[in-house]
Order: C-alpha cells, then sequence, then structure tokens
C-alpha cells in the first residue's frame, strides 16, 4: 500500500478518534449538569417559603381578631350587666366596643384577603412541585440514555486507540515523526489531491508532482507542506 495512503489512513482513524473523545467529552459534561433540576427545586423551596410566611401571617391575623373578639365581648359584658348606671361611662364604653369592632372587621377582612393570597400561594407550591416531578423525570430519562451512549462511546474510543496503535507500528520512526508533526501544527497531514489542487492549500501542482505523489512517492505541499495523496 502507498505511504501516503496509509498515512491518509491513520489521520482519518485519528480525527474519528477525535471525534468520539469530544462526543464524550460533551455527554460527561452533560450528565455533570443538573441546573435544571436544582433550578426546579430552588422554585419549588421559594414558593413553600412565601406560603409558609402568608400561614405564619393568617395566624397572626387570627389571632388578633380572637383577641379583639375577647374584648368586645368584654365591654359588652359590662355594657349590659347592668352595674353601670352612669351614662357618660356607658357612653364611653360603648364607642370603647365600636372602635373595637370596626379595627375587628379590619383585621377579619385582611385575614380573608390573606385567606385567598394562601389559596394562591398553595396554587402556585402544587404547581411548582408538579413541575419539579416533572424535571426530575426528564432529567433521570436523559441521565439513562446518556450513560448509555457514553458508555457506547466510550467502547468505541478504546477500540479506535487499540487500532491506531496497531497502525503506528507499521511506520518508521522518520515517517511518524513528519506526520505528527504535521498533525501538531496544522490539524491535518495529509491532503488530498483533487481535480491538480492540494485540498489543504489550494495550490495547483505540477504535472511532476503528481506523478510522484501517484507514484507512491512521499511528496510534501510546496504550498501548505502537507503530505499529498491521490487516490
Amino acid at each position: 500500500m502507498q505511504l501516503a495512503k496509509e498515512l491518509y489512513q491513520l489521520q482519518e482513524l485519528e480525527l474519528d478518534l477525535e471525534s468520539h473523545l469530544l462526543q464524550a467529552s460533551k455527554l460527561q459534561a452533560t450528565l455533570k449538569d443538573d441546573s435544571a433540576l436544582r433550578q426546579a427545586e430552588n422554585s419549588l423551596a421559594e414558593a413553600a417559603l412565601h406560603l409558609k410566611d402568608q400561614q405564619a401571617s393568617l395566624r397572626a391575623l387570627e389571632d388578633q381578631s380572637a383577641d379583639l373578639d375577647a374584648k368586645v365581648n368584654e365591654v359588652k359584658k359590662s355594657l349590659y350587666s347592668g352595674r353601670i348606671s352612669n351614662p357618660k361611662e356607658l357612653s364611653n364604653l360603648s364607642k370603647e366596643q365600636e372602635l373595637l369592632e370596626a379595627k375587628r372587621a379590619q383585621i377579619d377582612d385582611q385575614a380573608l384577603q390573606g385567606m385567598d393570597n394562601l389559596e394562591e400561594l398553595q396554587a402556585r407550591c402544587d404547581q411548582m412541585m408538579e413541575n419539579l416531578e416533572s424535571v426530575r423525570t426528564l432529567w433521570q430519562q436523559s441521565q439513562s440514555q446518556n450513560t448509555q451512549a457514553l458508555n457506547a462511546i466510550l467502547s468505541e474510543i478504546e477500540k479506535l486507540k487499540s487500532e491506531r496503535q496497531e497502525f503506528i507500528s507499521r511506520f518508521n520512526p522518520s515517517d511518524l515523526e513528519l506526520f505528527q508533526a504535521l498533525r501538531k501544527s496544522k490539524g491535518k497531514a495529509v491532503s488530498r489531491v483533487e481535480q491538480g489542487n492540494c485540498r489543504g492549500c489550494g495550490l495547483k501542482l505540477t504535472p511532476a508532482w503528481i506523478q510522484r505523489a501517484r507514484a507512491g512517492t512521499l511528496v510534501q505541499c510546496s504550498g501548505c507542506q502537507r503530505i499529498l495523496y491521490l487516490d
């Protein structure tokens, strides 16, 4: 087999290996990424915190209402007990009752609004819980699929590494050193010749160069220095 053709095949094998390594790296990064799950958990935690605060606020309003109710009853008890006959004192008690009842009505209105808010927050919390379960299910499915894909790619990588090692043993050290130096500096060490041009840099090759390359002699492009390969 022509040396240039074998080097070209080695290059294709290495490019394939690099592609698989890149895929494996992306999949490993994806497997580590649980940001969507964390975000859903944080949203639920935030909604639950607002719900808890609202529940505490509502309990405080209910306690205030109960205290005011007790005070109103106490005033009524004094007002209608018959023990007080002084008109001014009775008038003051009546005014105090009105003030307490007005304050209790205000608190009760706030409590009603608080109950509406609580209902909305509970609904949002339920929605966040459903969203978290949905995100978790999708994430687990994705983890399973990506893990399977990663294992398949890692297996293929080992196979390609083995093939590459076997391939490399075919070349003499000087040819391999040239190949590796060009791979390192230019990405691709071997360039196909198509319609008389080097595909690597586009240089128009002379018939003599093409003839040498076709004969199997290792020829480098004078433009890009890559090894020329003809089918």
